[in-house]
């Protein structure tokens, strides 16, 4: 698939699965934020079916992954599932997870999924505003901890870091990633901001394993209706809807347009993942964000691609968890 946005296509995680689906047979595959309403738990849906050995899916509390444990089993019951508890508001939490699966060997697909999505001000247990803190800093640590074990799996083991094209809108404020302790806080801003890390982050990781056959991609799955959005305000929706209704596009950071995006299905909302995961047509651009299911690298920011950034996001990230991240 070439980088040009015209090679975007809106298509299914079923169809993806029909045509790369074979190499996901016998692997473990790690989920985090894993819903009923969660594209997360649709993935999961999805790649039961390609009969991996493993499914690990990670969430604040078990409940939330039961009705998703129900489709999976009924889909395909031969599928090993092992619920991971997980609060990634909470570092120490994050590094407990990781030492709760000493006793997984490898793991072929990590699969970064959760978030939260314009919420109130607020911070992590350690001090850092909430979206950043969440959707970027700790899967930032889980990564790292993990590595060893994606190491193990390759090659074709891949990190896949669900992002935003909010990222298009995001800049980093590497100084002060908490807005003036929420006195200058946006939700949209900072939500831009917390995708604009991911998808740095999913850049430079594979500039880092450059040689070791390991996928990396950030994705952007597209709109799909789903718990992500309950931080929606009445205001916020009417705004989409009025931008919607005018045809005016919004604009990125370098002046280009962005269309408001279709909202599609929950599978269609998994497939751009499932690409990520597998598809051989890709590899060539490792460390490329995607976006419905081909390479995107040219809706990228110049602040996101700016290559300074990418050492200053990874020296503050290792500053806030508190330790090295040595690739």
């Amino acid at each position: 698939m070439s980088t040009a946005a015209s090679s975007q296509v809106i298509l299914s995680s079923e169809f993806i699965l029909s045509k790369y689906g074979e190499s996901l047979a016998g692997k473990t595959i790690l989920i985090t934020g894993v819903a009923g309403d969660s594209i997360a738990g649709e993935l999961a849906v999805q790649v039961s079916s390609a009969n991996p050995s493993t499914l690990i899916l990670t969430a604040r509390a078990e409940s939330r992954v039961e009705p998703i444990v129900a489709k999976i089993k009924a889909k395909n019951p031969a599928v090993n599932i092992r619920f991971l508890k997980i609060d990634l508001l909470d570092l120490k939490d994050v590094r407990r997870a990781a030492r709760d699966l000493d006793d997984v060997p490898k793991i072929d697909h990590l699969v970064a999924v959760a978030g939260v999505m314009m919420p109130p001000f607020a911070k992590t247990v350690d001090g850092v505003e909430t979206q950043f803190g969440v959707n970027y800093l700790a899967n930032f640590l889980l990564v790292k901890e993990l590595l060893p074990k994606v190491r193990a799996a390759a090659p074709k083991s891949s990190i896949v870091i669900c992002a935003s094209s909010a990222m298009r809108g995001g800049i980093v404020n590497f100084d002060d990633v908490n807005y003036n302790e929420g006195k200058d806080y946006e939700p949209r801003a900072g939500y831009g901001q917390s995708n604009a890390a991911r998808t740095m982050f999913a850049k430079f990781l594979a500039e880092k394993l450059q040689g070791e056959n390991i996928r990396v991609f950030s994705v952007d799955p597209g709109a799909v209706a789903s718990g992500l959005q309950r931080h929606f305000t009445p205001e916020f929706i009417d705004m989409i809807k009025a931008l919607r209704k005018s045809g005016e596009p919004l604009r990125d950071l370098d002046g280009r347009p962005i269309a408001l995006p279709p909202f599609t299905g929950a599978s269609e909302g998994a497939a751009t993942l499932i690409t990520a995961m597998v598809d051989p047509t890709i590899e060539e651009s490792n460390g490329a964000y995607l976006h419905h299911n081909a390479v995107a690298d040219d809706e990228v920011t110049s602040h996101v691609l700016n290559r300074d950034h990418w050492t200053k996001l990874w020296a503050l990230s290792e500053k806030l968890i508190g330790e090295p991240f040595n690739v």
